[in-house]
């Protein structure tokens, strides 16, 4: 069947008109709109000449107000020619600067009565507002589309509005994955590279609603997203990707520590579950080498060690009491606080000879005043998850007496499960790796104030106590099975250079061996120096 010619501009005002001053049936409007409506899609020049037909946007505006107000007096006939209005005005808007200011001024409105309407938790979870309910936010979202003057205006007075009328967290409750992409899709595209429009999401009240709202909906969908994935923008959700996008802008645009530090928590808690999931994203921005030197990402170091110090104090308060949901959120906003940063050092530490980044050493000078923080931890760990007891020497006589007593002892066993075994492990690795990147020196072309860092970082692990936990952390350990080239690494690096951190641990070397009964006996010969 072919398509009905589209309306010519002055004909399709008169019929608008008619229609606002004595209202037929919606499905009346709904063929009005057809033959314009399809005519859009096959002439783009169609756009100009209706918008730029004199009365065309007032009657237009007339006929919603019909529209809206049918449906807020529940009229669900008034759905289907709703549903047509939002598709015409959305052509209408496309890519067309003109038609998304006069749209703004005439019909916002009205399709903000539509929304509040469709956004009731009734009408979210009823089939028959769901297309329209889709088909308008698509709509919302074309009007800020590529439109920088209209996006620092209306996300603005948005966020102002949604403190009275919570439309988008309204929206964000949505069952319908189209519903959703359009809301998110919205609110990438009013930030859109504009550190002063994501300053309004990370801090005015409405803006931290939205964000803790969207991290609530997309914090279970990191289960279906793999690291590799996340890490080269290959998502099995495209909500996750919008998401992910949205989160980036944050991080570019310098507004992501705000955005955190500025979430309310509840009393005696350190994190959030709104939290824990900002971190999985800035965790997944940074650990391609790329985006963990942009000045951005840079610029956050101090962030994660005020994070780092904040929430390690916290999961150590926890031997003190019984371990809860919320101390096992903590551990993970450590872990990935850790891992943040050990992505930062390692991608800086990769560059070449010559190819450092703006800012480098100040964040490379920032990370070691989290030395302290990780050897606490470090130790704290130990408790959590005993060290293996090393295999007993072998007995020794004295005039063909054996003169040891008890019996080989057991590995000391952790209690606990093996899922907490492994999250301990990851806290152990991370924390040898990052003291490892603080003390690193590249082998050449070393700068005077790189070897100053450098030996800030050894001389505070040592004093620190963090010299002893890595060297008793050498040994293998079936829980943890690379545990021991990361301790290895960061002796190296705390070796290398520092006579003081070489002389203690040529101390630590041993004299004499204890009996059962605390007698002190000749080494093996295989252990004796000098």
């Amino acid at each position: 069947m072919a398509e009905p010619p589209a309306t010519p501009p002055a004909e399709l005002v008169q019929q608008l008109e008619s229609y606002a001053v004595l209202p037929g049936t919606p499905d009346e409007l709904v063929q009005l709109l057809r033959p314009p409506r399809l005519g859009l899609r096959s002439t783009p020049s169609l756009r100009r000449e209706y918008g730029g037909c004199t009365g065309f946007w007032p009657s237009l505006a007339r006929v919603w107000q019909v529209e809206a107000g049918r449906l807020e007096q529940d009229e669900k006939e008034s759905i289907p020619a709703v549903t047509a209005l939002a598709a015409f005005v959305l052509s209408l808007c496309t890519q067309d600067e003109a038609n998304q200011e006069s749209a703004i001024t005439h019909i916002e409105l009205h399709l903000r009565r539509v929304l509040l309407t469709a956004s009731s938790l009734a009408n979210l979870e009823n089939n028959e507002y769901t297309t329209m309910t889709r088909i308008c936010c698509q709509t919302l979202a074309n009007l800020v589309t590529a439109n920088d003057g209209i996006a620092a205006r209306y996300f603005s007075q948005r966020l102002k509005d949604e403190e009275e009328d919570k439309l988008l967290q309204r929206l964000l409750a949505s069952p319908d994955h189209g519903t959703l992409q359009a809301i998110l899709i919205f609110l990438l595209n009013s930030i859109h590279d504009n550190r002063e429009r994501a300053m309004l999401l990370a801090t005015t009240p409405a803006g931290a609603a939205i964000l803790d709202r969207l991290m609530v909906l997309v914090g279970a969908l990191f289960e279906g997203e793999t690291a590799e994935g996340i890490a080269h923008g290959e998502f099995t959700s495209d909500i996750f990707q919008v998401s992910f996008t949205i989160i980036q802008q944050l991080i570019s645009l310098e507004a992501f520590a705000t955005a955190y530090e500025g979430h309310a928590l509840m009393p005696g808690f350190s994190i959030s579950p709104t939290l824990v999931t900002m971190l999985k994203f800035l965790d997944g921005h940074l650990s391609l080498p790329q985006h963990a030197t942009t000045p951005s990402s840079l610029a956050l170091v101090p962030f994660l060690i005020r994070q780092l110090i904040s929430l390690g104090s916290s999961v150590m308060e926890q031997k003190e009491r019984a371990m809860d949901a919320a101390d096992a959120a903590t551990f993970q906003g450590v872990v990935l606080v850790l891992h943040c940063l050990v992505s930062i050092g390692l991608a800086l530490h990769s560059q070449e000879e010559g190819q450092r980044v703006d800012g480098g050493e100040e964040a490379e000078s920032e990370m070691v005043k989290g030395v302290e923080a990780v050897v606490r931890l470090l130790r704290f760990s130990q408790t959590l998850m005993l060290p293996p007891t090393p295999r007993p020497a072998p007995p020794a006589s004295v005039n063909g007496v054996d003169t040891s007593s008890s019996p080989p002892v057991a590995a000391s066993a952790s209690s606990s499960s093996p899922e907490a075994c492994a999250a301990v492990a990851q806290l152990q690795r991370l924390a040898a790796q990052f003291l490892g990147i603080v003390s690193f020196l590249p082998p050449s072309g070393v700068a005077d104030a790189m070897k100053a860092r450098a030996k800030a970082a050894q001389d505070k692990v040592r004093e620190c106590g963090g010299l002893e936990l890595l060297l008793s952390m050498c040994q293998i350990d079936e829980r943890n099975p690379t545990m021991r080239e990361h301790a290895l690494f960061a002796i190296r690096n705390l070796l290398r250079n520092n006579q003081t951190n070489q002389d203690f641990v040529d101390g630590m070397k041993p004299q004499y061996r204890v009996g059962a009964n605390g007698e002190l006996f000749d080494l093996p010969p295989a252990l004796r120096t000098g």
